[in-house]
């Protein structure tokens, strides 16, 4: 058998060189312009994960700047963390600044067509008046909105004047400390309305919370019962929580009903009520 050396290979002619140079240029482009013209590549609907508290869904995607029919490309990108998560960084900010009760919010790109919203809302857990009504904040202290009627179920906190407020961002009072006992009381109450044993929620009973000197603090605690008032005494301290299921329990068993007036001290380890003289 003969063995073709270099010499008997049938040399390349430069038409077929030509050819393949080309036919990288070729397939990129009709790469580009099937991801440029297939529908899949175009915003055909939105679609959301998880349900909505208060706000509208169509509030929240007209306020995002996105449209149907637009390629899914488009205003995408921001930060390293919006493209490697494949988010639209301005559609987020323009939600954000539209909503103040919105925590957190997420705009991604979900082929084939569609922009998946994922929406994390405040929850308003307490207010304070203001010349113009009432001003209702979250568990972190951030100014969710303001209203003219007072709130109903959430409890009012007294004594402080707001310095400084702007919507989404945490409210500036003249007794910071006092602010932040009256937030760190309305957590543990938060903390302790997740144990799922009693039936009755604390937040909803209180009405009124106060934050005083020191660590102390006072709130006005309403029977669901009997629609009794009751003062209770707390200071903050790493009972506090503990203090606040119990008082649960004790609502959930009717421990204070007919106890009349007085004062429910749950300071250091007492649980006492010490009634009006």
């Amino acid at each position: 058998m003969k063995t073709l050396t270099s010499k008997d290979r049938p040399a390349r002619t430069p038409h077929r060189l030509r050819f393949r140079l080309l036919g990288w240029p070729v397939s990129l482009a009709i790469l580009f312009l099937a991801v440029w013209l297939l529908p899949v590549f175009r915003l055909q609907r939105f679609a959301w994960a998880g349900e909505l508290r208060s706000l509208h869904a169509a509030g929240i995607e007209a306020a995002s700047g996105l449209t149907n029919g637009q390629h899914l490309f488009a205003g995408l990108g921001g930060s390293w963390d919006h493209w490697l998560g494949l988010r639209y960084g301005t559609a987020e900010e323009q939600i954000a600044a539209a909503f103040p009760v919105i925590k957190s919010v997420k705009v991604s790109l979900d082929l084939p067509g569609q922009v998946v919203f994922r929406i994390e809302e405040r929850i308003e857990v307490a207010w304070l008046a203001i010349p113009d009504g009432c001003v209702m904040i979250d568990k972190d202290g951030v100014a969710m909105g303001i209203q003219a009627d007072r709130p109903g179920q959430i409890p009012l906190i007294e004594g402080l004047t707001i310095r400084s407020m702007t919507l989404g961002q945490a409210l500036e009072a003249d007794t910071p400390d006092a602010l932040h006992r009256a937030v760190g009381l309305l957590g543990a109450i938060i903390e302790a309305d997740r144990d799922t044993r009693p039936q009755v929620f604390l937040l909803g009973q209180v009405s009124q919370i106060r934050p005083v000197s020191g660590r102390l603090l006072y709130m006005t605690l309403v029977v669901p019962d009997t629609g009794e008032a009751i003062s209770v005494r707390a200071e903050i301290g790493p009972e506090l929580t503990e203090h606040m299921l119990w008082l649960r329990f004790a609502i959930d068993q009717d421990v204070l009903n007919g106890r009349g007036k007085g004062i429910l001290d749950l300071t250091g380890g007492n649980r006492t009520f010490i009634p009006d003289a």
